[in-house]
């Protein structure tokens, strides 16, 4: 994942797909 994408980060724990 990337950490650009911090806020989304949290939320691609359970869902990897947003940043693979």
């Amino acid at each position: 994942r990337n950490a650009t994408n911090f806020p989304l980060d949290l939320a691609s724990v359970e869902v990897p797909s947003i940043n693979g």
